[in-house]
């Protein structure tokens, strides 16, 4: 019951006009105390993780300044395309309840973390200069979390919040390689590059800090996407006679890639296992999980495959999904009987429904076609919005980091976790204020 007071207090420090602390207490909820607290310390009779604590005082926040601020709901661009994703929620939620009968706790607990869009709306109200502020604030913990993860593959001890662990090979050494990198890290990397709000050696250290925090994570796809949105920072910052030359070479030397990656993918095992998912006969298939895990792009896109052709087979639920239930429901077992996927530690079986592995298994199951697109079309408007703003510091970071969110999404479950469109809403707003 801790937590929850101290979200009350937070409330409280809010309306009492005390917002950047209130607000630095809604971050430390939403990362799970910063990637320092366990999520079992968090949890309680109503409340499973830091983020239910953090909807919590979103909600009350924004009931409390609707009342007093005269003109606080107006909609703009990106809160219309919001809503419109709102009534698509709305319609899934009581298809779920009325027709497949998903329990109301379980919706909750599956869908709760779309309602922190809701945020855009505290952000709005903030002057410019408190949102630099959070900021920098945010900045600051984003960099003593990156020392600490750093620290871990030094002295090969945990001391973030619990997470996968294995090695890497680098020049023939066995480095320990940690999975439970700062939640805001991926944000705020690029924020050191492009607009770091301090200056000089402090500047340049923070930023080492970072990126050293980033690739120290040994992820291949991330350290890819990274290197690719760097470069197209970089890119697009040039003269456009300079820039149009250099992309013009890129795409030359990016058709005879695919060309000779597709001409060997389309004569290997792993396109013929690809088939065979697709047609639906999972089963007929000599596929080592085990082994597919290994190649962790193929086992990614084999459990994008099968639960796509899931909803190939079931009209119904290429619209409003497949179902908002919880990974351990007994609607989920009698539903669903996945081969692709992670087995659980206790029982051995497939992982059904979650997954940490790929963004979109996730949203095509729990909300089909019409849904994903829904939800995707948020971080394309704002994409789109950055790049338009990319002569800014803010907007050039915000743009990169969405570049590589993208980019990370077929490795990771990152378009699902609410740190991915929480902080660009801050520079977004930081930005319309601007102008």
């Amino acid at each position: 019951m801790i937590f929850l007071f101290i979200a009350i207090i937070a409330i409280g420090l809010y309306v009492w006009n005390y917002k950047i602390p209130a607000l630095l207490f809604f971050f430390f909820f939403l990362t799970s105390g910063f990637n320092l607290v366990p999520e079992e310390m968090t949890e309680s009779m109503f409340f499973s993780k830091g983020m239910d604590y953090a909807i919590i005082m979103l909600f009350a926040i924004v009931v409390i300044d609707a009342f007093c601020i005269k003109g606080y709901l107006k909609l703009d661009r990106l809160l219309y395309l919001y809503l419109l994703f709102c009534v698509f929620l709305a319609g899934c939620i009581f298809y779920n309840k009325f027709v497949i009968g998903v329990g109301w706790t379980e919706i909750i607990r599956t869908c709760r973390y779309h309602f922190l869009w809701v945020a855009c709306f505290v952000f709005r109200n903030l002057p410019k200069v408190q949102m630099e502020r959070l900021l920098k604030y945010l900045f600051l913990v984003t960099v003593i979390c990156s020392v600490l993860f750093i620290l871990q593959i030094f002295l090969n001890e945990m001391i973030l919040n619990e997470g996968a662990k294995s090695t890497a090979d680098l020049f023939g050494m066995k480095i320990p390689r940690f999975y439970n990198q700062p939640d805001m890290l991926h944000f705020f990397v690029f924020m050191a590059i492009y607009c770091n709000p301090f200056k000089g050696a402090v500047k340049y250290v923070t930023t080492a800090i970072l990126v050293v925090a980033l690739l120290g994570a040994f992820h291949r796809s991330l350290i890819g996407s990274f290197m690719v949105a760097a470069a197209l920072g970089y890119i697009i910052q040039l003269p456009r006679l300079r820039r149009i030359t250099i992309l013009t070479v890129a795409s030359v030397f990016l058709v005879f890639l695919i060309t000779f990656a597709g001409y060997k993918f389309i004569h290997s095992r792993t396109y013929i296992d690809i088939q065979h998912v697709m047609s639906g006969n999972v089963i007929d298939t000599e596929i080592d999980i085990e082994d597919m895990q290994n190649s962790t792009f193929t086992f990614r896109i084999m459990h994008l495959l099968e639960r796509n052709q899931y909803l190939l087979e079931n009209p119904a639920a290429m619209v409003t999904g497949a179902g908002l239930m919880a990974e351990d429901s007994r609607l989920t077992r009698s539903m669903f009987d996945f081969d692709i996927g992670l087995s659980e530690e206790l029982s051995g079986e497939t992982v059904q429904l979650d997954t940490g592995d790929i963004s979109y298994s996730v949203l095509l199951l729990r909300y089909g076609y019409l849904g994903t697109f829904l939800n995707l079309v948020l971080f394309i408007y704002l994409m789109v919005f950055f790049y338009k703003k990319r002569e800014t510091g803010y907007g050039l970071a915000s743009f990169l980091f969405l570049v590589m969110s993208f980019g990370t999404s077929f490795f990771s479950a990152n378009l699902v976790m609410p740190v991915t469109f929480v902080l660009p809403l801050i520079t977004y707003w930081i930005i319309k204020k601007t102008e």
